[in-house]
């Protein structure tokens, strides 16, 4: 009789590379209809919802200078150059601004 050592298989999934996070499209918002076009930065409130989420919100071209909003009601300026600001949900599935100051350099 012979014996023959077990064979030994050794399985190896391949490893993906991890999925980097998906960057939210940014929504545009035209405020002029509530601040005057020569404001430099205007306060608002903003609420989310789930109230676990955030928002980004920021004036074209400052992207990397937002400002930051967490649920589920926060308030801050954000820096304007022009009429339009985008808003970046994190989390967030929908959200409302209120317009409460604005600065102007006249």
């Amino acid at each position: 009789m012979d014996l023959q050592p077990p064979a030994i298989v050794q399985l190896a999934q391949a490893e993906a590379p991890p999925e980097a996070p998906v960057e939210p499209t940014p929504i545009k918002v035209d405020v002029s209809q509530y601040i005057p076009e020569s404001a430099t930065g205007v306060t608002m409130i903003v609420t989310l919802t789930p109230p676990t989420g955030q928002a980004v919100i920021y004036a074209a071209g400052h992207e990397n200078d937002g400002t930051l909003f967490k649920g589920p009601r926060s308030i801050d300026e954000v820096k304007l150059d022009g009429p339009i600001v985008y808003v970046k949900l994190y989390g967030a599935t929908s959200f409302n601004i209120q317009y409460t100051n604005y600065r102007s350099p006249y």
